[in-house]
């Protein structure tokens, strides 16, 4: 058992798997030699920020429910690791799209805080239940440079496509 120094919502642990789920639904898991002209490209970044919209709205159902976390605080958590399923699914490796997430989560929870502190060190930020507007502005900055990525290139049989 991993104690927290403070109550944890499960809704901020939800967007790891929304986040890492919408990005490992973008990927071409049949590695089909698609045509890749720019109007293509567009259509892949909506297709994942569609993919992320829906994990947006899966994600934040449970605050109609009564929870006492608000939308932003998992927008922000959202983005951030389905950001990182984006760029490791950009890279090339869509069978370890999982392990940024849950690799920062459990950083997060073990290592996360000081030994005299009760709050979370600024790193550790999808551990709280507030948002700042730079944090709210980082988690933006990286899902927009993954989306970037992944909109701009793609890896098909090893090779990268510009």
């Amino acid at each position: 058992m991993v104690r927290l120094i403070s109550p944890l919502s499960a809704l901020l642990l939800l967007p790891v798997i929304a986040g890492t789920a919408a990005a490992i639904a973008c990927d071409n898991t049949a590695k089909l030699p698609l045509p890749d002209p720019p109007r293509v490209k567009l259509l892949r970044v909506l297709w994942a920020f569609g993919w992320t919209a829906v994990a947006c709205l899966s994600s934040t159902a449970g605050v109609l429910a009564g929870s006492s976390t608000g939308y932003v605080p998992i927008v922000r958590n959202l983005l951030i690791f389905n950001g990182l399923g984006l760029i490791v699914l950009w890279l090339g490796f869509p069978h370890l799209t999982w392990l940024p997430s849950l690799t920062y989560t459990m950083a997060c929870i073990l290592f996360g805080y000081p030994n005299h502190g009760i709050d979370y060190y600024w790193w550790a930020v999808v551990m709280t239940d507030h948002a700042t507007v730079g944090a709210v502005l980082s988690a933006g900055g990286i899902y927009l440079v993954a989306l970037a990525c992944y909109g701009a290139s793609v890896r098909r049989n090893g090779a990268r496509r510009a």
